[in-house]
């Protein structure tokens, strides 16, 4: 999209867009909240003024979630391309006009945002060759994380990541941990973590999106599981995040090595398979 964009010779904005948020407030509270704004923002008479007074083609949204001491803070990073060349000035003022609306939508589900402390930030994306894969490591970074456990990403301000939270709570065992991962697994059901305006896709040539249930029937060629019964778990739960380690930087060889060289039994299971899990087995995903 960057690429077509650059290719067009086309402007493209960064904007972020955030909530004030506290502790004790549920994600699901908050990622509702972020749905609603972010529907007041992009749809609607306004939205369809704004297209055409400033030349929007469309736009791609991510999701990022981290937890801390405040709790749930959930935002959005929203790439907004236009038709040609736009001033920063103008991308600025387009930025004001999304959070006003963003405003509004929050405001229905109780919630409240500042732009003068955080709650916009609108910055003009450089279409270099360098620029374009910075972006785009940055945004799916933020997203690809919730959904794959081999990324790492460093705490920021003393926030974790979703999968800082399951390690930790493989780690430690801590109840609190634990909690806060299932309510993550609660929460993000059925949502969609990167998003695309279907005016977007067109005017970039992309594929039509698939939908979750096209893609669960077609063949990925993933990986294998690694099946881990009762007995091996309660050996290897205090090494888990070396065994972890071992997933990340050797993959599923690395593992049964790790796994062998200590006598400890395992199962792996091709991919495309739905294995047999008796009661308390354990499998790669859940490590």
């Amino acid at each position: 999209m960057l690429r077509a964009a650059a290719g067009k010779q086309c402007s493209v904005s960064f904007v972020t867009l955030t909530f004030q948020h506290r502790a004790g407030t549920s994600l699901r509270a908050s990622w509702d909240a972020l749905t609603t704004a972010w529907r007041s923002v992009s749809s609607g008479g306004a939205w369809t003024k704004d297209q055409q007074r400033f030349g929007v083609v469309g736009w791609l949204r991510a999701v990022e979630l981290t937890h801390g001491a405040n709790g749930w803070h959930v935002h959005c990073h929203a790439m907004i391309v236009f038709d040609g060349l736009v001033s920063p000035e103008l991308q600025e003022a387009l930025g004001d006009r999304m959070f006003g609306r963003w405003e509004k939508g929050l405001a229905r589900k109780g919630f409240t945002a500042v732009a003068e402390r955080g709650g916009l930030d609108v910055r003009p994306v450089e279409l270099t060759a360098e620029s374009i894969e910075s972006l785009a490591v940055y945004v799916s970074k933020a997203a690809m994380e919730a959904v794959n456990a081999a990324g790492k990403v460093a705490r920021s301000g003393g926030n974790r990541s979703p999968f800082q939270i399951l390690r930790d709570a493989v780690a430690t065992g801590n109840s609190d941990d634990i909690g806060l991962w299932w309510e993550i697994e609660q929460a993000s059901a059925g949502r969609k973590k990167i998003t695309w305006s279907t005016a977007l896709r067109n005017w970039a040539g992309l594929h039509r999106e698939r939908t979750e249930e096209e893609i669960v029937a077609d063949d990925q060629h993933g990986e294998d599981q690694l099946v881990l019964p009762p007995e091996t778990w309660a050996r290897v739960q205090h090494e888990a995040e070396d065994l972890l380690e071992i997933i990340e930087d050797e993959g599923l060889p690395g593992a049964e090595r790790w796994l062998g060289s200590r006598g400890l039994a395992y199962r792996l299971v091709p991919s495309g398979t739905t294995p047999y899990l008796p009661e308390g087995c354990i499998t790669r995903q859940a490590i």
